[in-house]
């Protein structure tokens, strides 16, 4: 009997470039289907997600980040200071991966299915109880290299990569032949491994020539960093210097020609400083053969002229020395008196006076009217600091407005707490988030323990007839006992559905959307690609009633949370002491998400 699929495992230790070489093998044949355990992680757990609860229930909010997402980030430090958190954290994770990523390769029309899975030799066995495993390919690469690569990521330290490479272990097993290749070069020359598992192993005579016709790698987009930080925590840090994707390494040949490059720079800048300090003796020397002008050959040319030693008895007797010494002055004033004139205009004393006191008048208007200046500027800066002033306390009586407003709108009517008691029992007993529970009991009957919809949906949290005797059964109770208008046993029931529908879909809208329009028809939306890309949660829903239940709900979480905080009261509060409550609740929400 032919195989419909071929599973295949890839694997291999921390920063060997799995990553990479999974981005790589997508692009070579588009009947083939890559699962990377990372991803599964990053949708699982999200807040509301299976695997969310589970962690956060075992290991505290000492995983958590600012806004309450698991960081997966602190999540590693906490498991590797610890051994026994380390298996207690695969013990609970592997399975719930597993099965999510084996879900999504049977209901795939792709023939050939990868699995990228880290941590093979302690995923093994749960996954041999799912499918049959046709081959391992495992990604190898020196020691060195793997630590030069995890030091290259973000926080991480050298004590904190010996301490991920010792915990990692080689996959080995008896019973599969393991197929290795090195990946200690580069991008292009990890392509080429992919036909050497090809041309060795089982897709041999699957794939046709055309899979051996390579394209040139894009090395922007494939990188070998496998630990996929979530983004929401780099938002903190986005205003720092962005993280660099790890480069391939260059080989030891790469390595060697740029020491080589190193040197022969240092010889050329050597050689430069030598030839220069060369240039400039040559040059000195030069200016010493260079005559130089004598100052006493200079001063010996220059004649100088002494009025008092010129004879003047060439002149004409008539004109007497001092005449003649009179007019030499008067030739030297000339300059200067006649562009006093032109100037003046031969201004007469009266009209110099009257341009003096002009010129005082002008002086003292100019001082006048910078003092002025100077009273406006102060002003006009008293002025502004009011005018700050009574904006600042005008912004702020508005938004003690509007949260009063809204606490009551929200608080009163829209939001209130109801059957407080019953929630907090029965959402511990089988941990759901008593805030999910609330607005599903809002928005399926507005808290009316009677209400009763045309499809004979029963009570508080609308459970339909059959679906409470399903319930019954698996909680071990008798279904014909059933009142389904008594609050309790309806807030009892529903609560235990929504944790059933928890366990088989890994998304909360999914589950939401499952509340509403049944088990069987999100099954088989999630089986649909018009619904789902990844049969784990819905990219459109095709039932708008479903669509528009699912963002009642979310807005409701969400009203519940802005108003009563990220845990719900055990009491109800009255008066002016709940708008305080929920005024300290509302900016308590805007510091954690703003």
């Amino acid at each position: 009997m032919k195989r419909n699929k071929i599973y295949i495992a890839i694997t291999g230790q921390i920063a060997s470039g799995k990553s990479s070489f999974s981005n790589l093998l997508k692009q070579r044949d588009e009947n083939f289907l890559v699962l990377d355990a990372d991803d599964q992680i990053k949708e699982l757990y999200k807040r509301g997600a299976v695997l969310y609860d589970i962690l956060v229930n075992e290991f505290g909010n000492n995983i958590l980040n600012e806004k309450h997402n698991i960081s997966k980030k602190k999540l590693r430090e906490f498991v590797l200071l610890d051994d026994k958190n380390r298996e207690k954290l695969n013990s609970l994770t592997h399975s719930v991966i597993l099965k999510n990523m084996v879900n999504i390769a049977k209901n795939s029309d792709k023939k050939v299915v990868f699995f990228q899975i880290p941590l093979l030799n302690e995923s093994i066995k749960y996954l041999e109880k799912l499918i049959t495993l046709d081959e391992v390919w495992n990604i190898d690469a020196s020691e060195d290299i793997r630590f030069k690569r995890l030091l290259q990521r973000k926080n991480i330290t050298p004590d904190i990569a010996r301490k991920l490479m010792s915990i990692q272990t080689e996959f080995e097993d008896e019973n599969y032949d393991v197929l290795t290749v090195e990946n200690n070069g580069s991008l292009d020359e990890l392509d080429k491994k992919i036909d050497l598992f090809v041309e060795n192993g089982i897709l041999k005579d699957v794939v046709d020539e055309s899979f051996f016709i390579r394209k040139k790698p894009n090395e922007e987009v494939y990188n070998f960093n496998e630990d996929k930080e979530e983004n929401i925590e780099n938002k903190d840090l986005e205003k720092q210097t962005p993280i660099i994707n790890e480069p391939v390494l260059l080989t030891d040949e790469d390595l060697l020609n740029e020491e080589m490059l190193k040197d022969i720079n240092k010889d050329k800048e050597k050689n430069d400083n030598l030839m220069c300090e060369k240039n400039e003796e040559e040059d000195l020397e030069q200016t010493k053969k260079v005559p130089m002008p004598s100052l006493d050959n200079d001063l010996e040319q220059t004649k100088v002229i002494d009025l008092k030693n010129v004879d003047f008895s060439a002149y004409s007797k008539n004109n007497s020395s001092e005449n003649i010494k009179k007019d030499l002055n008067d030739f030297f004033n000339k300059e200067n008196k006649d562009s006093f004139e032109d100037e003046n205009k031969y201004l007469d004393k009266d009209d110099l006076k009257k341009h003096s006191f002009q010129v005082i008048q002008n002086i003292s208007n100019d001082e006048d009217e910078e003092k002025e200046n100077k009273k406006g500027r102060k002003k006009k800066k008293k002025m502004s600091i009011l005018k700050k002033f009574v904006i600042t306390i005008i912004t702020i009586v508005v938004i003690l407005l509007v949260l009063f407003f809204a606490s009551i709108a929200y608080g009163g009517k829209n939001y209130s707490l109801n059957y407080l008691d019953e929630i907090e029992k029965y959402s511990q007993e089988y941990k759901v988030d008593p805030k999910v529970v609330i607005s599903v009991m809002k928005v399926e009957s507005d808290f009316n323990p009677s209400a009763q919809s045309h499809t004979n949906a029963k009570g508080l949290m609308q459970i339909m007839p059959d679906t409470s005797k399903h319930i019954a059964k698996l909680l071990k109770l008798n279904p014909n006992s059933i009142d389904l208008n008594d609050p309790e046993t309806n807030i009892q029931l529903g609560t235990y559905y929504l944790k059933y529908l928890m366990n088989n879909f890994h998304n909360m809208d999914t589950v939401f959307a499952a509340y509403n329009a049944g088990f069987g028809n999100v099954n088989n939306w999630l089986k649909d690609e018009k619904y789902s890309s990844d049969g784990v949660s819905l990219k459109n829903i095709p039932a708008q009633e479903t669509k528009n239940y699912v963002k009642k709900v979310n807005k409701a979480i969400k009203a519940y949370e802005v108003l009563y905080g990220e845990k719900l009261p055990t009491k109800k509060k009255k008066g002016f002491s709940k708008f305080l409550n929920n005024t300290k609740n509302t900016i308590a929400y805007l510091f954690r998400n703003f």
